[in-house]
């Protein structure tokens, strides 16, 4: 008889997690029964591989080094064996129940991605300024993916995500990348809103990371979509060089100024460089759209397992 959740596996991504990874997997073995529970731990050094030990029901992995919030989620879906795969903290933000709602409706609505949303606390006013001034960015680009971008508690299909596992970085952009990559490919995704518990232990992430997601957002539009960029400098710039140019023509009556002529000029190669951008993103994107459909990596026969260095 199929236990209720043997068709997901829950990535958790650890690193000095040793205080919230036990009452997380209380949780999730309660809460989850069946499913593939695989914690990364991603160079820890306060004895989290100790605690998942404890668990026999738990995979555990580990890499040998610190290499990021990302890295570790890449790892674990890289060895997911389920056909749904949810990301899920180890600081025991995330309740079980929003996991459980999630994964209740990507198997119902037919959807890629249910994607949470969060409603209340946990965030700093330093980094709540910053989450908005990176979702102003994405949707003054022609992102609309819902009103956070950030949270780590998302599930996927795992055959859809596994296609882009080369695209995602391995800080923390990880989580908005693969938000933005489901939306630029036209994926159909879900929102739902999570509540957030009281976070044991400390937050990893820095003012650093911020900017880099600013970056990312600028990097992957580039890759998916570069006339967005493009196209509004060069109309922006033809357009002014011909208004101008037309204006001072009309009231001084000498011809077409050279500023207006260069403008405008300018305005063209910026959309002739946006059009090879565009050609360029296509043709490195069609290798994801056709690409075998993801298999997993068989597990090592004990539970806890490396990869190879370089994998990712």
């Amino acid at each position: 008889m199929l236990r209720p959740f043997e068709d997901v596996s829950v990535i958790i991504p650890a690193f000095n997690e040793a205080g919230g990874i036990g009452p997380t997997l209380e949780q999730l073995s309660l809460a989850v029964p069946g499913a593939e529970i695989i914690v990364v731990d991603d160079g820890s050094t306060d004895g989290t591989a100790e605690v998942v030990g404890k668990y026999p029901n738990v995979t555990l992995m580990r890499h040998g080094f610190n290499r990021g919030y990302g890295a570790a989620l890449k790892t674990g879906m890289a060895h997911a064996s389920r056909p749904l795969v949810a990301w899920f903290d180890a600081d025991n933000e995330h309740r079980v129940s929003d996991l459980v709602s999630m994964i209740g409706a990507i198997r119902q609505g037919g959807l890629a991605a249910v994607i949470g949303q969060r409603i209340s606390g946990g965030v700093s006013a330093v980094r709540g300024v910053g989450k908005a001034v990176i979702l102003m960015l994405a949707r003054s680009l022609g992102f609309r993916g819902g009103r956070d971008m950030n949270c780590g508690l998302r599930v996927f299909r795992t055959e859809v995500i596994c296609r882009y596992l080369p695209l995602l970085p391995n800080g923390y952009s990880a989580s908005m990348t693969s938000l933005l990559v489901m939306l630029e490919r036209g994926y159909p995704i879900g929102y739902h809103p999570v509540e957030l518990a009281a976070r044991i232990g400390t937050s990893k992430v820095t003012l650093r990371a911020g900017f880099a997601s600013l970056l990312l957002v600028m990097r992957v539009i580039m890759m998916f979509a570069p006339m967005r960029i493009f196209l509004p400098f060069a109309l922006a710039m033809f357009s002014i060089g011909a208004l101008y140019g037309a204006t001072l023509a009309i009231l001084h009556g000498e011809g077409f100024p050279t500023f207006g002529i260069f403008l405008m000029l300018a305005g063209l190669l910026i959309g002739m460089l946006g059009l090879i951008a565009d050609q360029l993103s296509q043709m490195r994107l069609v290798q994801y759209e056709t690409i075998t459909p993801y298999r997993a990596l068989p597990l090592a026969k004990d539970r806890e397992a490396k990869l190879p260095p370089g994998l990712f």
